[in-house]
């Protein structure tokens, strides 16, 4: 149990860290830059990070599957990278033939070629951080795995203080900042792990590589859907709404995303931990315990930030007031993508991974139907009760088909708590009397829900710190 902490501990250490990062970048962009233009800026985000995820072609996931089948780890790592990166500088080749094109894509413009640019090259340097940052990861390295998450957080931060203080301050300084840091952190990233990437030894395994494709291409096309599902929210806006309720979305989703340091801290060192356990054929009841630890931990967080949300939401700055009213609904989606890494695992010990693109449909169909009905006249509010609603059952498909292939526990208690905080965030996007109380009683449901659960957490720590104390007297004594 010690060893498992620690790990936990040193994984969440950059996440923890980069999310502080973040949420200091987040109020310094915000105070400079109005809503409408942070609502261009956080277009090119989306982008971004739709085009990479299709780059990978689910390869990278399926490069910490085979991470434990396979004995030649730098060969396995550089056939990985391979396929993701020809297509990341086959794009950017496409971008640098057509910038004006790309700019009009990104930003309803053909004047940014420059900024087209730099997200073509930000986009190889991503593909290069990924599969280092996979590589350190299971190696379980914890500690230097999250100092390097902190210095591409710390990079994009010291660029964007030069840009809005220095250079200029419109959505432009949100992007060359955003795109210079995450280069320069990962040019820093390549430099250092070289080794990597030396072909000495190079062998092209054409067995690996079709082995991770097939593997990897259903998780293309779940990743399709659900890079469908995490960008139809703004797509939504764009069409139906304005680039102010746009800003309004993405400055709040920013604040949101500080719940990813569980997301984040967890899965880093999560999922390589599953995979041990699973060699080891550990009994299914240490994943649950696992699995209802986090439910404990998430649902005290959220309604922590209920309890918290206005003085969370004044640190935006003046104009980004609505955001209080979304910022409930914005926090069940990392909440509720980071419970589902706990209760999805029969997916892929069974490498069903085909399973993930119905999980992808069935989240996706109610996302589109909500923001269609909503975003024309509730604009952000209506994007975020699409976003939530269909997290929900992103969490509760990827459960049932998790339960079907092997991994089945009982998760009632899950679903109860996942509506109670629902329930919550729709009291909260209204401006109603007594909202503090109405909190309190779901936060004292949701714990008495949980009694369980926190008696079990208790006893483990005093089992803990019992055999410590019994090693140290021990120790002690043959001194």
């Amino acid at each position: 149990m010690n060893n498992f902490v620690k790990k936990l501990v040193g994984f969440s250490m950059g996440p923890v860290i980069g999310a502080f990062i973040a949420f200091i970048t987040v109020p310094l962009t915000t105070y400079f830059v109005d809503a409408s233009e942070y609502g261009k800026a956080s277009m090119f985000s989306l982008f971004q990070l739709v085009i990479v995820t299709f780059l990978y072609l689910g390869i990278d996931q399926s490069y910490t599957r085979e991470y434990y089948s396979e004995k030649n780890k730098l060969n396995l790592l550089q056939n990985s990278i391979l396929v993701p990166l020809s297509l990341a500088v086959l794009l950017f080749l496409i971008i640098l033939i057509f910038p004006e094109k790309i700019s009009f894509i990104l930003f309803e413009s053909n004047d940014y070629k420059v900024a087209s640019i730099l997200f073509g090259i930000m986009i190889i340097s991503l593909v290069f951080e990924r599969f280092i940052l996979l590589s350190i990861r299971m190696e379980e390295k914890a500690l230097e795995y999250s100092l390097l998450n902190i210095f591409v957080k710390l990079a994009v931060l010291i660029l964007t203080l030069i840009f809005v203080l220095l250079i200029r301050r419109d959505f432009l300084a949100v992007v060359y900042s955003a795109a210079l840091g995450q280069i320069i952190g990962d040019i820093y990233l390549v430099v250092r792990y070289r080794k990597l990437f030396n072909l000495k030894n190079f062998s092209l395994d054409k067995r690996l590589l079709r082995k991770m494709m097939v593997f990897g291409f259903p998780i293309v096309i779940a990743t399709s859907f659900s890079s469908v599902l995490n960008s139809f929210d703004r797509l939504s806006l764009r069409t139906w709404s304005t680039f102010y309720e746009i800003g309004i979305f993405a400055a709040t989703l920013k604040i949101a995303g500080t719940f990813n340091i569980i997301q984040a801290s967890f899965t880093s060192f999560w999922v390589p931990t599953a995979y041990r356990w699973y060699d080891e054929g550990k009994d299914i009841k240490y994943f649950k315990i696992v699995s209802d630890a986090i439910l404990l931990t998430v649902s005290v967080l959220f309604f922590a930030v209920l309890f918290f949300k206005s003085f969370i939401i004044n640190i935006l700055s003046n104009g980004y007031e609505e955001a209080v009213y979304i910022l409930a609904f914005l926090c069940l989606q990392p909440i509720l993508y980071t419970l589902s890494e706990t209760t999805c695992l029969g997916i892929t010990f069974s490498r069903k991974s085909y399973l993930h693109i119905w999980v992808s449909i069935f989240s996706l169909v109610p996302n589109i139907i909500i923001n269609i009905i909503l975003v024309p006249k509730y604009g952000a509010l209506g994007a975020a009760i699409a976003t939530a609603v269909a997290y929900i059952f992103f969490f509760v498909f990827r459960t049932y088909f998790s339960s079907r292939n092997g991994m089945k526990f009982k998760v009632t208690k899950h679903y109860i708590v996942v509506l109670l905080m629902l329930l919550a965030a729709f009291a909260n996007s209204i401006s109603i009397t007594g909202i503090l109380m109405i909190n309190i009683v779901l936060l004292a449901a949701s714990l008495f829900l949980q009694y369980s659960t926190i008696k079990q957490m208790i006893n483990m720590i005093n089992k803990s710190n019992k055999f410590n104390f019994k090693k140290r007297i021990k120790y002690e004594k043959n001194l």
